[in-house]
C-alpha cells in the first residue's frame, strides 16, 4: 500500500476537533482565539490553548502514524490538565473485572457484563489514581453506557498501537515463540482489558501464526498461545497459577473468538 494521503488544514482541525470530543468527553472544547488554535476550557483552571500547528507538520509528515502521534498529544493535554479538581477531564478506561465484584464494589457502578464470568466496568484514571465511574457521572455528563464504552475501548487502542510493553515467554526448543505471556508494564488494571480488542487478537494471530487462544487471570496480564501449538495444557496451568496466587484475579478460563464474537474455550 502506498503512503496516505495528508488531509488538508481545515479538515484536520475537524477531525482533531471531534476526535478529542470523542474520546475525552468530559472536555468542553472549541475552535479559537487564535487561527488553528482549539481551547479547552476546564472547570477549576485557566483555559487550555492547542495549537495545531506543529501537530500538523508532524501529521503531514507521517501521515499513516495519525493514531500514534495522537496518541502522544492526547498524553501531554492529560499531563496539562492533570492539575484540574475532582473529575474535569479524565481518562476513561475499561478495567476487566470478575462479576463477583460488583458485590463489593460499595455501590452502584457503570459497568456491563460480557462473557462467562466477567464484566468490564470504566475508570476515570488520573495520575494520582483512578475511580469507577457511577451513574452520576453519565448523568452529568449526558451521555450513556454506550457511548462510554466506545470512548474507553478507543483509548484502551490508542494505548496499545502507541507501543504497550510487554514481557514474552518463549517456549523452548523452538525457533519460534509458541506460547507468550504478555504483561501490561504499568501497574495499572488495564492488561487484562485488551482481550475486548479486535486488533489485539489480529495482532496476536499473526505472531503466533495460529489461531490465539487467551487467558486473563489477573487484571495486569493477557497470556496467549496459539491452539495447534500443543501448549494447551501449559496455558492453562499458566492461568490457573497466576489466578490463585494474584491479588487482583479476573478469570482462570482461556477464551477463543468464533463467528467474530469472544467465546470460552473448551478444547
Amino acid at each position: 500500500m502506498g503512503q496516505q494521503t495528508a488531509m488538508n488544514a481545515h479538515d484536520f482541525e475537524r477531525h482533531v476537533l471531534k476526535r478529542l470530543a470523542a474520546v475525552r468527553p468530559g472536555w468542553r472544547i472549541r475552535k479559537g482565539p487564535e487561527p488553528f488554535q482549539l481551547t479547552i476550557q476546564r472547570t477549576h483552571d485557566t483555559d487550555l490553548r492547542f495549537n495545531l500547528d506543529s501537530f500538523y507538520q508532524e501529521y503531514r509528515e507521517q501521515p499513516d502514524a495519525l493514531d500514534r502521534l495522537f496518541a502522544g498529544r492526547i498524553r501531554r493535554l492529560d499531563q496539562e490538565c492533570a492539575a484540574e479538581a475532582p473529575f474535569g477531564a479524565p481518562l476513561i478506561m475499561p478495567v476487566l473485572k470478575p462479576a463477583s465484584f460488583l458485590e463489593s464494589a460499595g455501590g452502584p457502578i457503570v459497568y456491563r457484563r460480557t462473557i462467562a464470568d466477567l464484566v468490564v466496568t470504566f475508570a476515570a484514571d488520573y495520575p494520582q489514581g483512578m475511580r469507577y465511574l457511577l451513574p452520576q457521572d453519565l448523568a452529568a455528563w449526558g451521555v450513556g453506557r454506550d457511548h462510554i464504552e466506545m470512548v474507553a475501548l478507543s483509548n484502551l487502542a490508542l494505548m496499545f498501537r502507541s507501543g504497550m510493553k510487554f514481557t514474552g515467554l518463549e517456549t523452548e526448543h523452538t525457533a519460534q515463540p509458541r506460547m507468550l505471556m504478555l504483561s501490561y508494564v504499568d501497574p495499572r488494571p488495564y492488561g487484562a482489558s485488551l482481550l475486548m480488542l479486535p486488533e489485539v487478537w489480529a495482532w496476536l494471530e499473526e505472531m503466533l501464526d495460529d489461531t490465539p487462544v487467551l487467558g486473563v487471570p489477573e487484571r495486569g496480564s493477557l497470556i496467549a498461545t496459539g491452539e495447534g501449538a500443543h501448549l494447551i495444557s501449559r496455558a492453562r496451568r499458566e492461568v490457573d497459577e497466576t489466578f490463585r496466587q494474584s491479588a487482583y484475579p479476573v478469570s482462570a478460563n482461556l477464551f477463543c473468538v468464533v463467528d467474530g464474537r469472544i467465546r470460552t474455550y473448551s478444547g
